[in-house]
């Protein structure tokens, strides 16, 4: 277990813990006799992938930013996409050609992340949609960054980051009236919008936040507006699910037009999902050592975790009859976490010590 908790933010990995049970928790329902008891849970999952989203644009925007003040070129480009492709691609191309052999299905489009571009086809691995904006993330942020530099070199960084935040915002505004005269709005959103190649809100979220903690020092902007902060995050975590559970469960027309209740789902939970990191972040947790370890365990695998977990809910699904419901959410937990630490020894953390060593 040392080996998940070293040198590593014990608020990011609490960050990341909470984004996946979220995600886990909402698939389980359908495990259960009746799932549509369980719906808030999808707003949960929802969130969850969101909140993924900003830890990630503000990961990778803190990277970009130090290599940005260094001098962002072609060498510290490539150097910045080799280190994010030995970290993500590995595990997802071993889950393809798993896939592949035993159950002889393939796409090649997945392999180029062009599944949405090229057919909208989502069967083969139903989660990859958000690596596909990650990955799309990754190789267009950076571009951006470098092209805004040749107008404007010292805000090019927050101009390519609330470039993301905004095209993501208004390029699918015809989709949401589309998709409210459509006979089935929510699963028109769900396709056209949600899993639609650039929606990069939240990544741009994180990239802003990363660039504010760069330039200013969180915890002592903390201390100062903590009781604010703390009040904001509270009403938004009552008023969101609120919100949100409205939109999943097709009643939006009860408070809103749907168009203005789509437009304002992910920036709401975007949004919610900064202010959390800007906490979990910035507040200096101590957990007993078991829970860290426990917290850091269950953050270093949340990629594998999100990878190979709907494998393991389509096996056990088809085992429904034979098993109590929540027995079989009960194993779908502890498979999922055993199954994701066995692919991060075997699969990721031999790639990232490569990494380490090819391109440190």
């Amino acid at each position: 277990m040392s080996d998940f908790s070293r040198d590593r933010h014990i608020g990011l990995d609490l960050a990341r813990s909470i984004a996946i049970i979220l995600v886990l928790f909402s698939h389980s329902r359908f495990l259960t006799d009746s799932p549509e008891s369980y719906l808030f849970l999808t707003v949960g999952a929802k969130f969850g992938v969101e909140l993924f989203f900003v830890l990630s644009g503000f990961l990778i925007g803190t990277v970009l930013l130090r290599q940005f003040e260094i001098g962002l070129n072609t060498k510290l480009l490539s150097r910045f996409w080799l280190r994010r492709w030995f970290r993500t691609l590995p595990a997802y191309f071993a889950l393809l050609v798993f896939i592949w052999i035993f159950l002889a299905e393939i796409d090649y489009l997945y392999f180029f992340f062009l599944q949405d571009l090229v057919g909208g086809n989502w069967d083969l691995v139903p989660v990859s949609w958000s690596l596909v904006i990650e990955e799309w993330f990754y190789l267009v942020f950076p571009l951006l960054i470098i092209l805004c530099s040749f107008f404007n070199k010292k805000n090019a960084f927050l101009f390519s980051a609330f470039a993301l935040l905004l095209v993501s915002q208004f390029h699918p505004i015809n989709e949401y009236f589309s998709c409210s005269y459509d006979s089935r709005p929510l699963a028109c959103f769900e396709n056209e919008i949600r899993k639609s190649t650039f929606r990069f809100g939240s990544l741009g979220f994180g990239a802003i936040l990363a660039y504010f903690s760069f330039k200013y020092d969180l915890k002592k902007t903390l201390q100062r507006y903590f009781y604010f902060l703390v009040s904001l995050l509270g009403l938004t975590s009552i008023l969101l699910p609120v919100f949100c559970y409205q939109v999943v469960s097709g009643e939006t027309a009860r408070l809103f037009s749907t168009p203005f209740a789509f437009a304002l789902f992910y920036p709401l939970m975007g949004f919610a999902a900064v202010l959390l990191i800007i906490f979990l972040y910035s507040v200096e947790f101590k957990f007993p050592k078991l829970l860290t370890n426990l917290i850091s365990y269950i953050s270093i695998t949340s990629y594998s975790n999100y990878l190979w977990h709907m494998l393991l809910f389509n096996y056990l699904n088809s085992l429904s009859e034979d098993f109590f419901s929540y027995h079989l959410v009960i194993i779908f937990f502890i498979a999922s976490f055993f199954a994701a630490g066995l692919s991060y020894l075997i699969l990721e953390k031999p790639f990232l010590r490569l990494r380490d060593r090819l391109v440190p």
